[in-house]
């Protein structure tokens, strides 16, 4: 069977997606996109692809990471988020994000949502590479995006709002975060595929 897969939403209705995002939850970017693919219930050939949009916070050890890694620095043990995890997590109300966040910090993780990035990322030119980054960017720009993806068996979970990145197979409580994230709330149930994009954007003055 041949599955067709129908975008929710155009380019430019994710661009105001995205501003709308930023305009209710009053925060200057929403460089936090999860792209859930799931069948449509009324046919099974066909796909609906939705995007939700979130924002993070690059923790004070993603900006020692950044940091270390501009002059051509080595990270430290579990502060090299060159190769970090996606993790996210669905607790009763989105956790706020904060400089000082540690793994900790992010209340009710998803063990089983622990993901390994997607081979070739972190790059510089996501929305090139795939489409479906909104906040991604082209060639040689100043934009780093980091890439998840989770098949329908990987795991399951209903109203998930938080994720972050950290580079432990293991976390404890206290392990380092490049970065921890809000996004808008949504479902990832056995029929569903998943893709996460983290965008960050250079903008050093």
């Amino acid at each position: 069977m041949t599955i067709k897969v129908a975008p929710a939403q155009s380019f430019n209705e994710r661009i105001e997606a995205q501003l709308s995002y930023m305009d209710r939850n009053h925060v200057d970017h929403a460089n936090i996109e999860a792209v859930l693919t799931r069948p449509e219930s009324y046919n099974s050939t066909w796909h609906v692809k939705e995007w939700f949009m979130g924002a993070n916070i690059v923790t004070n050890d993603g900006d020692i990471y950044y940091s270390v890694k501009a002059v051509g620095g080595t990270p430290a043990a579990n502060e090299n988020f060159l190769q970090s995890q996606c993790e996210l997590a669905n607790p009763g109300s989105q956790t706020a994000q904060a400089k000082g966040d540690t793994y900790g910090t992010m209340l009710t993780p998803i063990t089983a949502s622990r993901k390994t990035i997607f081979s070739t990322y972190p790059r510089r030119d996501g929305q090139t590479d795939d489409a479906d980054n909104t906040g991604g960017g082209t060639t040689n720009s100043d934009i780093v995006s980091y890439k998840y993806s989770w098949t329908t068996g990987d795991f399951n979970a209903t109203a998930i709002k938080n994720g972050c990145l950290h580079d432990n197979a293991s976390p404890i409580s206290g392990t380092k975060l490049l970065t921890h994230f809000g996004v808008t709330t949504f479902t990832k149930d056995s029929s569903s595929t998943l893709k996460v994009f983290v965008n960050h954007t250079m903008n050093g003055t």
